[in-house]
């Protein structure tokens, strides 16, 4: 797969940010959010017989849309100043790439699941650790056309503003806002609200982030030697995972989510401390949308990273291999301990902050222990409305990542037929070529 570069752009708001919003001050959980871009490629079909790859001639649509949608998400047309941890809202602009594609696009979605994640990484439109330097977009898209007349859309937002959430509540406005620049809407665009108050609930501290461990520009698997592998469970499958997570029978099936990491983390487990002997115990941390699960609950239109980081460490030695559901058991419990947390936060003030605050300290500290294995990360996109973005061509015939180089990065997307869910797993690729032999893991490669 070639893709040519057509043309590279700023995009800026239709309308100037109004001077009273030319600093956004980021909050507590944006400062502890890794420093890297957030990568997503929503993929749609040719939008009738007679499309071409002109881009030039079929996507202006886009680009004026999304001059109107960066007024109302005006962050992301500005620039990140990490000396004072705060957004210069100057209207700088996003960044906007139009390239095209040398094949069509359903041979590269035919091939899902042995796609070379790799090769999607030529349709994004920055790289996915270039972030915090000033001239850094915290916002860029790149629209490549395929030779069928299909088109993939890219986006990377900076996780250093905001998270999953905020991301795709930005897309589905650019896409409303797209088909109403077509004419598929009747009603003229209408600036959404977004709720930009994170800061006054989260009050940022000036903390480091928790380092993503993604250098800016050397993102090949020549330097990283880190492999992205989609693995597909059905839903029989997924059902059958959940009845071996359950603790016993009189316990409560856990959710498809966490049974679906647990199967993943242990066979992750698996694979690098098969050892019985190796004294080193491990750790795994989930990613938690806490929006609507805090009390008061939080508004979905609350921008920024609204989330926290549920930990799950085992003992050492033979402790540790607690098996697939005690992992769940120990998963489930965490997740509903950090939701807990964040909403006792809310009531507690400055003392809500600093628990926190401590938290996180404590994660930091854990992943730098050399007594400690992090086994890895995990983050579900399952329930968001990835397949109800429509740009005017219908919903998009597929969503992906690219290749994301973060070892033992693992991330859930629904499938399109939302019974189904696709795991995207980054691992080094010598552990890989272990895990996919991995009895459980294996099992799926063999639908």
């Amino acid at each position: 797969m070639k893709v040519e570069i057509l043309s590279r752009k700023l995009i800026k708001p239709h309308t100037a940010t109004s001077p009273n919003f030319r600093t956004y001050n980021i909050s507590l959980l944006d400062e502890l959010a890794p420093n890297m871009n957030f990568p997503i490629i929503f993929y749609y079909s040719a939008p009738d017989k007679d499309s071409t790859n002109d881009i030039t001639i079929g996507y202006k649509h886009l680009k004026k849309s999304l001059s109107k949608v960066l007024t109302s998400f005006h962050p992301f047309a500005g620039r990140y100043h990490i000396d004072t941890h705060s957004v210069d809202c100057g209207d700088q602009g996003a960044e906007y790439v139009e390239a095209k594609v040398d094949i069509r696009l359903d041979d590269l979605a035919s091939q899902r699941m042995n796609v070379n994640a790799e090769l999607l990484n030529d349709l994004l439109p920055y790289p996915i650790g270039a972030t915090d330097g000033y001239d850094d977009p915290l916002l860029a898209v790149q629209i490549s056309a395929f030779s069928c007349g299909g088109v993939a859309i890219a986006v990377c937002s900076s996780h250093r503003i905001a998270d999953a959430s905020s991301t795709i509540l930005f897309v589905k406005a650019w896409a409303i806002a797209a088909k109403q620049e077509l004419g598929y809407v009747d009603e003229p665009y209408q600036p959404i609200s977004i709720n930009f108050n994170s800061a006054s609930l989260f009050p940022g501290k000036m903390l480091s982030c928790i380092p993503s461990g993604i250098p800016r520009d050397k993102e090949n698997i020549d330097e990283h030697r880190i492999v992205t592998k989609m693995f597909h469970f059905n839903q029989n499958k997924i059902e059958s995972v959940r009845e071996r997570a359950r603790l016993n029978d009189a316990s409560k099936i856990p959710t498809r989510v966490q049974s679906l990491f647990g199967l993943i983390g242990q066979a992750m487990i698996d694979v690098h401390l098969a050892n019985p002997e190796n004294p080193k115990s491990h750790t795994f941390i989930q990613a938690v949308n806490v929006r609507k699960k805090t009390v008061p609950p939080l508004p979905d239109n609350l921008f920024g990273n609204i989330f926290l980081l549920a930990r799950v460490q085992s003992g050492e030695g033979p402790d540790r291999l607690m098996g697939l559901p005690g992992l769940v058991d120990c998963l489930s419990k965490t997740v509903k301990g950090v939701v807990d947390t964040c909403g006792k936060a809310l009531s507690l003030g400055k003392e809500g902050q600093t628990m926190i605050s401590e938290g996180c300290y404590e994660l930091k500290r854990s992943l730098s222990d050399p007594n400690i294995y992090f086994a890895g990360t995990f983050t579900s996109w399952c329930k968001f409305p990835l397949y109800e973005v429509d740009f005017g061509w219908g919903e998009p015939t597929w969503v992906s990542i690219p290749n994301v180089p973060m070892k033992n990065a693992v991330v859930l997307i629904d499938d399109k037929s939302g019974e189904g869910i696709e795991a995207w797993v980054c691992m080094d690729e010598n552990d890989m070529q272990k895990f996919i032999q991995h009895n459980d893991i294996a099992d799926i490669l063999s639908e």
